[in-house]
């Protein structure tokens, strides 16, 4: 089955109108905005917009998959907007986004701003219980502080989930 792109900006590249209304509707019920398989062109607009709409919480959808394939330079300008990044173990794990690669990237961006997922549940992966546990011996082996690892996995997944405010 497939299904058409969800259009997010018009021919100029202007946030849709109909965008902008869920942009103030996430902004009005506090909750988290997730770009999904947007391209890089379509997240940096989507990303000021919500910004203008008073939306606080931003997950960046796995910027380093290829589809999406944005720099270190563009994730730093959009953790810098204070948005989190998400890091996925299934597109390393599957080889689309080899290891060194996806550890560069955190510590280009931070892990501050940087969050941990598995994005498993296929039937050729790991087990979805096994997905983090197997991440986190990739960044320990790839030199990131056991701290580094429970800001990733820990504060920064309970300061988007349940809104709390990164206390540690």
């Amino acid at each position: 089955m497939r299904s058409e792109p969800v259009r997010v900006l018009d021919a100029q590249g202007v946030v849709l109108p109909e965008v902008q209304m869920v942009l103030r509707l996430i902004a009005k019920h506090q909750l988290v905005l997730a770009t999904g398989h947007l391209d890089r062109t379509e997240i940096f607009a989507v990303v000021a917009a919500a910004r203008t709409a008073g939306v606080q919480d931003i997950i960046i959808t796995h910027p380093d998959y290829p589809a999406q394939n944005l720099s270190n330079e563009d994730q730093l300008a959009l953790a810098q907007q204070g948005a989190y990044l998400e890091r996925c173990f299934a597109p390393s794990y599957s080889g689309k986004v080899p290891w060194p690669r996806l550890l560069a990237q955190i510590r280009a961006t931070g892990p501050e701003h940087s969050f941990l997922s598995t994005d498993l549940g296929q039937p050729d992966n790991p087990p979805i219980e096994d997905g983090l546990a197997l991440m986190v011996d990739q960044l320990l082996a790839g030199g990131f502080t056991e701290e580094e690892i429970h800001r990733m996995a820990v504060v920064n997944t309970r300061r988007l989930a349940l809104g709390e405010t990164g206390h540690e």
